[in-house]
């Protein structure tokens, strides 16, 4: 099976981008060759990582982060000092007892990700989820489920209830789609109704490990991915791939 390596950034300014976000979530920052990384100090978030790659222009990211934090407005205010471009727009989702709100920024190089709060859960901001937007996210989910051997999420029979009660259209039952690794894990991959411009570079992709590559390689091609090609430099060899529906990923 495959295991989360890093979330890589292609960035125009790789050091600026990852001291960013090193200070929003808390990480320590260091250089890498060219590169730079960012990690969390208590080994409990994803490790970043940012690579001076080219990124096709795109003003809705199909891939972006959800940041959870304990003081949604307060960290707004804290990002923006840090940095952030901006606030693109601040929502609120309310149905039945279940209400949530949140603010979409934008990074300094104009990566939107969305601020969500208060969550009570940890003390510190973390990344909720990576979410996809996708043309039919029980799909999309389903085969990140395979690759990943991560169960989706079930939704309770008293939720479900309330979007009945609400009179919800039943097609949007399906607009949401999650995987986790286990339920006290974080972050989850989240896969959402919405599309997105597809662009030929991505601004953020995932990289993974796998104890065999060749036949994870294998596996995931069966399993619908499109393998684009192999590369490699001094020290590894990687290959790139594209999900179901085009979004790459790595395989080192």
């Amino acid at each position: 099976m495959l295991a989360l390596n890093h979330i890589t950034f292609a960035c125009d300014e790789p050091r600026r981008e990852a001291e960013f976000w090193a200070a929003v979530l808390g990480y320590d920052v260091a250089q890498r060759g060219k590169s730079w990384a960012a990690r969390d100090p208590r080994g409990e978030g994803p490790q970043l990582f940012f690579n001076r790659l080219p990124k096709s222009p795109t003003i809705e990211v199909p891939i972006h982060l959800d940041v959870n934090v304990p003081d949604r407005e307060a960290e707004v205010q804290r990002l923006l000092g840090l940095g952030a471009r901006g606030i693109v727009a601040t929502t609120t989702f309310a149905i039945g007892t279940l209400t949530e709100t949140w603010t979409v920024m934008r990074d300094p190089e104009g990566n939107g990700f969305c601020v969500q709060g208060p969550d009570p859960r940890k003390p510190h901001p973390y990344i909720g989820n990576v979410t996809f937007s996708s043309a039919d996210p029980p799909t999309l989910g389903a085969f990140w489920s395979q690759a990943l051997g991560w169960p989706a999420e079930e939704d309770d029979d008293q939720f479900l209830q309330m979007l009945r009660d609400a009179h919800v259209d039943p097609a949007e039952f399906s607009a949401y789609y999650a995987i986790r690794r286990d339920r006290a894990s974080r972050p989850r991959l989240l896969f959402q109704r919405r599309e997105r411009s597809r662009p030929e570079s991505y601004p953020i992709h995932l990289d993974f490990t796998a104890d065999d590559r060749p036949a994870e390689v294998e596996r995931l091609a069966a399993a619908g991915a499109s393998v684009v090609e192999t590369k490699h430099d001094e020290n590894r060899e990687w290959t790139v791939l594209r999900d179901p529906e085009g979004n790459p990923f790595c395989v080192e």
